[in-house]
């Protein structure tokens, strides 16, 4: 059985406590599975986030990779241009990238972070590190959520996880990514969801992903009946409105339980 590393409970939750002051839309039920991705490693390599804002995921992930005391890196991205399909009203007294940039400073993870200001495309024409864990939380159209996932895909180690955000809200672009190039892959095993977050583990070998086949098509299916109410991001109203939040109730997003997660996903070491 794999085991939680000592003290997990008290900084993860320290954790959520601190990244919770900042704003963003990463509620505690959230932040506190964000934390578990980032301080319980399931395979060797880096941490990159897509998407940053002001910093309240960036904390949360810098914080795990403080915890693991390891000396690496966490890897952000984002263009740090406003307004997006996610903030359209966003109002601040500093330009983003001063606040996202105050806001690491001031939960002392500024010297963790390797920040690149630029869309993730464009880091992905020099990028060149193995990762354990992909963070998908920018742009949540189809087009750039689906650019996201094919850019780093490549770069996962077996074993990694990737994570997208906003899941299970009115964007076509992590539902769509998530069922057709994730659940309907033959490289993805373990699967899951929390709150908003979809997440799946990344195995890269079709014989070991076989026998999660049945239930991932149970919610392709599940997650595709989402689709038609939020392609491309129209406002959901009147009866669809209804009918779309009834289908997301049939999707169990309730908070994650870390052993038991922990014993879902596989466990790879630098012998594997």
């Amino acid at each position: 059985m794999n085991k939680l590393p000592e003290r997990f409970y008290h900084f993860r939750d320290n954790t959520v406590n601190e990244a919770r002051k900042v704003k963003g839309h990463l509620p505690v039920r959230d932040m506190r599975f964000l934390c578990l991705l980032g301080m319980v490693p399931t395979t060797t390599g880096e941490i990159l986030e897509i998407g940053s804002f002001q910093g309240k995921s960036t904390i949360a992930l810098a914080k795990s990779i403080e915890f693991l005391n390891n000396d690496q890196k966490l890897y952000a991205v984002d263009p740090m241009i406003l307004s997006s399909v996610t903030d359209p009203t966003y109002q601040s007294s500093l330009p983003l990238y001063e606040e996202f940039m105050k806001n690491l400073q001031e939960h002392n993870v500024d010297s963790i972070v390797e920040f690149h200001k630029m869309k993730s495309e464009e880091l992905g024409k020099s990028w060149n590190r193995r990762l354990r864990l992909l963070w998908i939380d920018g742009d949540h159209t189809y087009l750039e959520v689906k650019r996201d996932f094919e850019t780093f895909l490549p770069f996962l180690n077996p074993g990694a996880i990737v994570a997208f955000h906003d899941m299970l809200n009115s964007f076509d672009g992590p539902v769509r990514v998530m069922a057709e190039q994730v659940l309907l892959s033959d490289q993805f095993g373990s699967f899951g969801f929390c709150g908003s977050i979809g997440w799946s583990q990344y195995l890269a070998n079709s014989q070991e992903t076989q026998v999660y086949w049945k239930e991932k098509l149970k919610y392709y299916k599940k997650l595709h009946r989402l689709v038609p109410y939020v392609v491309m991001n129209r406002k959901i109203d009147g009866l669809d409105r209804y009918i779309y939040k009834l289908n997301r109730a049939l999707i169990p997003h309730e908070e994650v339980e870390p052993t038991k997660w922990l014993n879902e996903v596989k466990i790879y070491d630098k012998s594997s």
